[in-house]
């Protein structure tokens, strides 16, 4: 018996659908796919002058401009924020009294999770060319106190640190330095650190 054209075109439509059920579900949302969320801390500074309170923070994903990433700020005027790991843009715009004074922009910021950061990322944009920072943290706690000297040049302390709970952060221009490290009564040195231009760097205290 000859089969009828529009039940055959009904049973090539079934099929269709079947096998598009067997395809697998779609992953929703970025984080998931990615794993767990972290903390991306931004701060912001004019040379060593601090300035966050004072900066509006946009969080792009790299590349993609259409969209920011909603962000918070904490009681002293810092910036923080939770994302996925990967690469991101940020514009700094530093506003004093209504005013603009200066737009920066910090591209291809690498996210990861990092197993010394324990899911929080520092990031520090600075408003004048030719700086870096370096930031300080202590391994499972460690309590420490650091001094910055430029390299070979240890008479006189470099630049103060700014101290948190969790951290230590010198805003320097970049270069090379030499870091005291006092651990309870025993003091060692990190020698030739480099500090890198526009970029934050970790350096971990045992």
């Amino acid at each position: 018996m000859p089969v009828m054209p529009g039940l055959l075109l009904l049973a090539i439509a079934a099929l269709l659908t079947t096998q598009g059920d067997q395809s697998p579900p779609l992953v929703q949302g970025t984080a998931g796919a990615q794993g767990a969320a972290l903390t991306l801390e931004i701060r912001a500074f004019n040379g060593a002058e601090e300035v966050t309170p004072h900066t509006r923070l946009t969080v792009h994903r790299a590349g993609d401009r259409h969209e920011s990433i909603p962000h918070t700020r904490s009681g002293d005027g810092r910036t923080a924020l939770q994302v996925p790991a990967g690469i991101y843009d940020v514009q700094a715009i530093h506003e004093r009294e209504g005013r603009v004074l200066n737009i920066r922009w910090a591209n291809r910021l690498v996210v990861m999770a990092y197993p010394d950061e324990a899911g929080h990322h520092l990031e520090v944009i600075n408003f004048k060319n030719g700086y870096g920072a370096l930031q300080v943290r202590g391994k499972e706690g460690a309590r420490f106190e650091v001094t910055l000297f430029q390299a070979g040049k240890r008479d006189k302390p470099f630049a103060s640190p700014l101290v948190t709970t969790s951290y230590t952060l010198f805003i320097v221009p970049a270069g090379l330095y030499d870091l005291q490290v006092r651990v309870q009564n025993k003091t060692t040195w990190m020698s030739g650190l480099e500090v890198p231009l526009d970029r934050t760097r970790l350096s971990i205290i045992e």
